[in-house]
């Protein structure tokens, strides 16, 4: 890979990567709705701003920053699939980003259609 494809992927990436390491936003939902066949109360991974019902809104913005980061660097793999080269890497990056992007899609849907109901 070339410098520059390395920049653009690395862009792409950090789309996804920097919201989840300030907040973990993805994390703390799939922790939580991991737990919704427990009887009581659900715990969060990590206690941040974004799990406040006020907040709905800007956790929807960042899931869907971070899709967009994640289909990006999803399709731009699939241009640069040339130039990398193992093949294993590449299948098993392309398997990771699809896989995060369909769980970060449907959180983002979740978001979007829990947002009207306040608690």
């Amino acid at each position: 890979m070339t410098k520059t494809q390395k920049i653009w992927l690395g862009i792409f990436l950090a789309m996804f990567i920097v919201p989840e390491v300030l907040w973990s936003p993805v994390a703390n939902d799939i922790y939580e709705y991991s737990q919704s066949g427990i009887v009581g109360t659900t715990y969060s991974f990590r206690h941040t701003f974004l799990q406040k019902t006020d907040y709905q809104n800007v956790l929807s913005v960042i899931f869907f920053i971070q899709f967009i980061g994640l289909l990006s660097a999803f399709i731009y793999l699939i241009i640069i699939r040339k130039s990398i080269k193992s093949g294993l890497v590449f299948w098993i990056g392309l398997t990771l980003l699809l896989l995060l992007a369909i769980v970060t899609f449907l959180l983002f849907g979740l978001s979007i259609s829990l947002r009207h109901i306040g608690f």
